[in-house]
């Protein structure tokens, strides 16, 4: 678990502009750097066709990167202005031109049924597109609000300027599923000293938000030379339109729109605020919000996940370009980062071994591109198919998996008091044999078998799967309390079982198929308070307090004779009034969204798609409060309560369910594997824009369905059986 703690700045100075790699979408990539100057800023470009384009604040020190599509071939004159939050305002700085050769296709305007702006008493008057507002009094806030009549995907928010009154200088831009609200903040659209852009139209980047209402806020209107605030528009509209990534078929509204919003928030991170104006590093409170990945191994399989089904050359590269320089020791132990054989200096992570060889199998499997495996470590030159072979013969030989059970070598990670802790969660000493490092190992196998298949190694493939019915033997046999009826965390080296109630550690082990029904249906009674587990502290519905995750454990750190955690040299309390007292840090009684997705999954497996629906409602119902903006501060003001935002890139795992749980995709050695798990209120479900073996793809699944079908682009396969889509773009059954 990372601690929060600043990473490295960029501080880099640059002025480029390029177009992304042969692929991607129509875009021109323009670029610009404030700096010099120590502040926040935000900068808006001068496209050369007739627009203003802003970005989302960042810190001026940092290169500002925006993808702007042109819709018309042409050499367009670009500029741009940084603007500070303190109320400076740079000079427009001429930038090269953008050469359009294969412009994109102009967004549809999206019709409006209703608009108006409303005034500080609550007073509306419709606004048809062109007028003016004034107000009288200081800092009144007004708005002005544009109701498509039913939930569309935005792509774009476009203010033309008006009248006397000025365009407004200080305003944000808000969505809601109802024209009442509740409304949500859009983070990268929040201006303050707006620029005029005098006869140029003001494109507000929205990628793909999913809302029915959009109200653009102005806390007070520019003043006048009476003294008086005012504000005038010459018209606004929506771009957008189509259909989103994620459709779960004839699911609500708010389903549909939490779908996608949870995965533009915090799968790509589309409208957050970057501190550095790049997604892939956390940024501070109070701008936190969803990031792509972490440089750390620990976080490489999360963003295969994430980034490799996506039609983003930049994503994917970079996070090749992570895996190749991500060193592997000369034992075969898989360094957390390039720079430490141990995760923020502190302690060797033993998972970062079944990770990376998920992250390399996933990633290649989606991509196919052999050129990948192929990529060599700068230092040494070895390849990654090389080291991730070594990574999984580390766990073979090196830590005893032939056995059935790896164990974590040395005294320093023996599970015992004063130990280590050696994974994601290392505010618990879990050590020697554990569980949640056994339940990584097992997938792993299962992974990087299919990796070897697809290469021809089929010996070496047999050979991996053959030790899986071992490793599960092992796993239930050693971490298996059946009188609490749950897995236990960890057996230290005296050979004894420590068990705090850990919900994610149960839930991964269902989620990989690790327990039978019995045992399942055992773990799911417990977290869903059927049944209390002696000594436990938290119990019935107050597992789920959170709602949108259970929490982390259910028994207190302090309800053991020994001290069983990292205080991380007494940086935590873990006594009651203690900043790490039970429900006040999210390694004890808090929770951390990510492990939603494995209770999804393991729902879905053991107790089927409609108990898993259910518990995403309850997600959804969370997500509908706050699109789960939270971060609050525990007694000693750290947030370390909740984990969602900021350094959780993880929480992009919830929303990608859809892909692999509800569709059921996942990549194997032939190809797509497609084992829909629909719900019985959902008839058909599609993902657009999936990238597989070098091809953009539409996949759905669908109950009225009898036979697959490929249209083009666009699969469909009957909902109540698994399919196979093989790189030759051909459907059959595995």
């Amino acid at each position: 678990m990372p601690l929060r703690n600043p990473h490295f700045l960029f501080l880099v100075a640059a002025l480029a502009l390029s177009q992304p790699p042969a692929g991607g979408a129509p875009a021109e990539k323009l670029s610009a750097c404030e700096n010099g100057r120590k502040e926040l800023v935000y900068y808006v470009w001068d496209t050369g066709d007739g627009r203003m384009v802003p970005t989302a604040k960042g810190f001026a020190e940092a290169i500002s990167t925006l993808e702007v599509p042109y819709f018309s071939k042409g050499d367009f004159q670009t500029a741009w202005k940084a603007v500070g939050l303190s109320g400076w305002s740079g000079e427009w700085k001429p930038a090269p031109a953008a050469k359009v050769t294969d412009p994109a296709q102009r967004p549809e305007r999206i019709t409006i049924q209703a608009s108006w702006v409303e005034g500080p008493s609550g007073d509306k008057k419709p606004f048809d597109g062109a007028g003016e507002i004034t107000l009288a009094g200081d800092f009144q806030p007004s708005s002005l609000t544009l109701d498509a009549g039913g939930l569309q995907r935005f792509d774009w928010l476009v203010l033309k300027p008006g009248g006397q009154g000025g365009f407004p200088q200080h305003f944000l831009v808000q969505s809601a599923l109802a024209p009442e609200g509740p409304w949500y903040p859009v983070p990268s659209a929040d201006f303050v000293f707006f620029p005029d852009p005098e006869s140029r139209e003001v494109w507000i980047p929205l990628r793909g938000l999913m809302a029915r209402a959009v109200r653009v806020l102005m806390p007070r209107g520019n003043r006048q030379p009476d003294g008086k605030f005012a504000w005038s528009l010459g018209g606004a509209e929506l771009l957008g339109g189509g259909e989103p990534a994620f459709s779960p078929g004839a699911s609500s509204g708010p389903a549909k729109a939490a779908w996608n919003n949870l995965w533009l928030t915090f799968g790509i991170a589309g409208n957050e605020i970057h501190q550095r104006f790049d997604p892939w590093w956390e940024t501070n409170r109070p701008l936190d919000g969803g990031m792509v990945c972490i440089p750390s191994c620990e976080w490489l399989g999360i963003g295969s996940q994430k980034l490799s089904w996506l039609d983003n050359p930049g994503h994917s590269a970079r996070l090749g370009q992570m895996i190749a320089e991500n060193p592997v020791g000369p034992d075969g132990y898989v360094w957390p980062s390039p720079g430490s054989d141990k995760h923020l200096g502190h302690s060797r992570h033993f998972v970062t071994n079944p990770i990376y060889c998920m992250a390399v199998a996933h990633h290649y499997l989606m991509a196919r591109d052999k050129a990948f495996l192929e990529k060599a470590e700068p230092m040494t030159g070895e390849s990654i198919l090389s080291k991730t072979r070594r990574a999984m013969d580390f766990q073979i030989d090196t830590l005893g998996g032939r056995s059935g059970l790896v164990t974590i070598p040395g005294r320093e990670h023996d599970g015992t008091p004063g130990s280590l802790g050696t994974n994601y969660w290392d505010f618990w000493l879990f050590g020697y044999q554990c569980a949640y490092t056994n339940a990584l190992f097992y997938e792993s196998l299962r992974q990087m078998a299919e990796l070897e298949e697809s290469l021809g190694n089929k010996e070496r493939a047999e050979e991996l799967r053959a030790l899986r019915p071992k490793v599960k033997e092992a796993f239930n046999r050693t971490f298996w309390d059946d009188k609490a009826g749950r897995y236990v965390g960890w057996v230290d080296a005296a050979g004894k079982p420590h068990d705090f109630g850990f919900t994610f550690v149960n839930l991964m082990a269902l989620d990989y198929g690790l327990a039978d029904q019995a045992q399942a249906d055992k773990v799911l009674a417990w977290l869903d308070g059927k049944r209390v587990v002696e000594g436990d502290d938290s119990t019935g519905n107050d597992i789920y307090a959170f709602g949108f995750a259970p929490r982390s454990n259910t028994r207190d750190a302090r309800h053991s004779d020994e001290v069983l955690v990292n205080t991380w040299n007494g940086s935590f309390d873990i006594q009651p009034g203690g900043n790490a007292a039970y429900g006040l840090q999210i390694q004890n009684g808090g929770a951390i969204f990510y492990v939603s997705y494995h209770d999804l999954r393991a729902r879905s497996r053991y107790a089927g798609p409609d108990d898993a629906a259910k518990r995403f409602a309850g997600i959804e119902r969370e997500f509908r409060k706050d699109h789960l903006r939270r971060d609050p501060a525990n007694s000693g003001g750290v947030s370390d309560i909740v984990g969602i935002l900021r350094e959780f890139p993880e929480s992009g795992l919830v929303p990608y369910f859809f892909i692999d749980g509800v569709l059921g995709i996942e990549p194997s050695a032939g190809g797509l594997r497609i084992a829909p798990h629909l719900p019985s209120d959902m008839p058909d479900a599609t993902v657009r824009d999936f990238q597989f073996a070098g091809k953009s793809w539409t996949i759905s699944a669908d109950k009225a369905a009898w036979e697959p079908a490929v249209d083009g682009s666009h699969v469909t396969v009957p909902a109540m059986a698994t399919w196979l889509l093989a790189p030759d773009g051909k459907v059959s059954k595995p």
